[in-house]
């Protein structure tokens, strides 16, 4: 029903007029790590292959809408001198992907990103556990109910015994070790966080731990802010943009935000932002595998909002 709705949009001209009244508000892309691992694809939203991001991001450069760095893009919102239908290119965690596959096609496109960088796994030779174990349940088949046991009896290993836990893990499942060689679920190292802001990619916060519950976000932004200074050479002031891990967002974050020097906050709600919008609530668009052009030229567009809307009422009849 969707595509159908897109498809008629785009032919009665709704992508074109709602590109001219959105013109003043700015688009967010949100993208996480890539799919480099043969056979079995895993998680639609966190992972897409390189191709796709490839031709996304072609299609991006080609498609006449202005890319800006983040900070750029954030204080012309509040200004509001934006470009008309200025995008922003984000990309949450910190995924080995990341540097090893995305960075060189933003890089060959001249596309400027932002990445979010959450510090904990960086520097060890660890998967991230609960993504890891939610994948060899998928990939095999098994009751997910399963899942939360197995990431609690990892979790309370000490961390130098957590990577031969999840590969005899893999083992007992009886699935081969090719997620763990191309790294799938392992975020960069301090080397490869450190070549991406040398090479011209915005690093940001993301939390030390992930995780941002009100009452621990000072501590987290602190040391999350002293790592990524240190793998970059960047002064701790750099880091003034931040992504609410797994978009879980509380009213009490924002104080603590702003106290802490933060500028902009970004959820994974999705909807293009206004001149004026609050900087601590910006919303973005979730791409993924199963995400269409016709999708994604419609958020471009402005368009998407539209269309969701009358689907939504189409479904409720």
């Amino acid at each position: 029903m969707k595509q159908a709705l897109l498809s008629t949009a785009r032919g009665v001209g709704l992508f074109a007029l709602a590109r001219k009244a959105s013109a003043s508000k700015l688009r967010i892309l949100c993208y996480h790590g890539l799919w480099t691992t043969p056979g079995f694809q895993y998680g639609n939203r966190l992972f897409m292959p390189p191709e796709q991001f490839d031709a996304r991001m072609t299609r991006l450069r080609r498609s006449g809408y202005p890319v800006l760095g983040l900070d750029m893009a954030v204080a012309a919102l509040a200004a509001g001198t934006l470009p008309d239908n200025a995008v922003v290119i984000t990309i949450d965690d910190g995924w080995a992907s990341t540097h090893t596959h995305m960075l060189p096609t933003l890089e060959a496109l001249g596309l400027p990103s932002t990445v979010y960088v959450a510090s904990w796994y960086v520097g060890r030779d660890l998967p991230v556990i609960n993504k890891a174990i939610d994948y060899l349940h998928a990939r095999t088949g098994r009751d997910p109910a399963g899942v939360p046991d197995r990431i609690a009896a990892i979790d309370a290993l000490p961390p130098e015994a957590r990577a031969d836990a999840m590969r005899a893990l893999s083992v007992e499942f009886g699935v081969p070790l090719d997620w763990w060689e191309t790294r799938q679920f392992h975020e960069m190292t301090p080397a490869e966080v450190g070549d991406c802001a040398r090479r011209g990619m915005d690093v940001q916060l993301h939390t030390h731990r992930h995780r941002a519950a009100a009452d621990l976000l000072a501590g987290e932004l602190e040391e999350n802010r002293v790592r990524l200074a240190e793998w970059t050479g960047l002064p701790p002031g750099h880091f003034r943009h931040f992504c609410y891990p797994s978009g879980e967002y509380e009213a009490a974050a924002e104080p603590v935000l702003a106290a802490s020097g933060v500028l902009s906050a970004t959820l994974t709600d999705q909807g293009t932002n206004a001149p004026g919008a609050n900087p601590f609530r910006l919303r973005r668009f979730l791409d993924g595998r199963t995400v269409t052009d016709a999708e994604f030229d419609a958020y471009l567009s402005g368009a998407l909002d539209v269309v969701d809307a009358a689907a939504a009422r189409m479904r409720r009849r």
